[in-house]
């Protein structure tokens, strides 16, 4: 049984500049664990969005949202909620040949994230299979979850994406 490796440093410009320190399917091992950095929610940003792209009352006026007996307070936009996951996925799986992404399952909002909320991801692989249309990729499936500062999942889904697979 192949050993699972400690989270690699994730470098944004290895998919560009670096080829040699590609991870490809092969390196990819199920049950491989690795977690992102924290990123602090900023409420300009998260608000700016909300007006911007998602303007209900929850996500866009701090006011209103306060006074609410559902919401008690501004809540990340689901779509932004996404958003910042994605920064922090590149942070784990940047170094990754991938081809392209064939869609989210079971995607869930489970807490609401807040400004100032602590929020970090983490990537699991859990399954692996050739792509039956072409041998040069595999297929690859993930559970993704962003968790807050007191350890809860506020958003997760099972992403599958293809990934190439090392030049012979």
């Amino acid at each position: 049984m192949t050993a699972i490796p400690e989270k690699m440093t994730a470098n944004p410009e290895n998919m560009t500049a670096n080829p040699e320190t590609w991870r490809y399917f092969e390196d990819l091992i199920i049950g491989e664990r690795s977690t992102s950095k924290t990123m602090i929610l900023d409420k300009d940003k998260m608000v700016a969005f909300a007006r911007e792209y998602d303007p209900q009352f929850f996500h866009a006026d701090e006011e209103a949202a306060a006074g609410h007996k559902v919401f008690e307070g501004l809540t990340s936009s689901g779509i932004y909620t996404a958003a910042l996951w994605r920064i922090l996925d590149h942070d784990i799986f940047s170094d990754v040949a991938w081809v392209c992404g064939l869609g989210w399952d079971e995607v869930r909002w489970r807490k609401p994230l807040r400004p100032g909320d602590a929020i970090y991801a983490t990537a699991e692989v859990i399954e692996k299979r050739p792509w039956k249309k072409d041998d040069t990729i595999g297929r690859v499936t993930i559970r993704h979850e962003l968790v807050n500062q007191h350890g809860d999942i506020v958003f997760h889904y099972f992403g599958d994406s293809l990934v190439n697979r090392r030049p012979a």
